[in-house]
């Protein structure tokens, strides 16, 4: 009998030690974090609206409707700019909807991407380039891909493995790293002095 009040007794101890460490999926998870932060990417976990809601997912139990948000991590990287000069930000951003809106201007990229609002009328010649080409590559868990304020996110729920951990930082980088139309216009009258 003792035996048995002692072995109930480590369990109680025991038991909630084991509750708090982190899951494989949790550990998973903390080595892309930690491999993204090596690569200069802050990691941010955040909610956003969700750019195609289905209707039936967002009612309570009770048939009241929920608010219809996404919680998602965001890796972010700042836009590289050769200089410390202001530039004037252009904002855009492309979401992943199972359904293209009417009269939509997204004919160029890949289905199942179209432009938040509208494809950006000052967006830079390399990145309109760029984007149709690469977005079709990211995981397919990633929501949502935007920049804002010189700063490019991918939004995305973090489900694949190394593989598509690359692929993030990879579209991150070379995203950041696509000048501008205003440095490109600054470093040819630069190079011409």
């Amino acid at each position: 009998m003792a035996y048995v009040i002692i072995l109930i007794v480590l369990l109680i101890i025991i038991g909630p030690i084991l509750a708090i460490l982190p899951s494989k999926r949790q550990k998973e998870q903390m080595q892309k974090r930690q491999t993204a932060m090596k690569a200069g990417i802050s990691v941010n976990l955040t909610r956003i609206d969700d750019p195609d809601p289905n209707p039936e997912e967002y009612l309570s139990n009770t048939g009241k409707p929920l608010e219809r948000v996404l919680a998602l991590i965001a890796y972010r990287l700042p836009h590289l700019r050769p200089s410390q000069r202001r530039h004037v930000a252009c904002d855009w951003a492309l979401e992943r909807r199972l359904k293209r809106a009417a009269g939509s201007d997204d004919s160029e990229l890949p289905t199942g991407w179209c432009w938040e609002n509208t494809a950006p009328a000052s967006l830079p010649a390399a990145l309109r380039e760029y984007l149709p080409r690469t977005i079709a590559g990211l995981p397919d868990d990633v929501v949502r891909v935007e920049e804002r304020k010189n700063i490019i996110s991918v939004y995305w729920k973090e489900r694949g493995g190394v593989v598509e951990l690359a692929k993030v930082i990879d579209f991150l980088t070379d995203c950041a790293a696509i000048p501008d139309s205003l440095e490109d216009g600054s470093s040819a009258s630069d190079e011409a002095r």
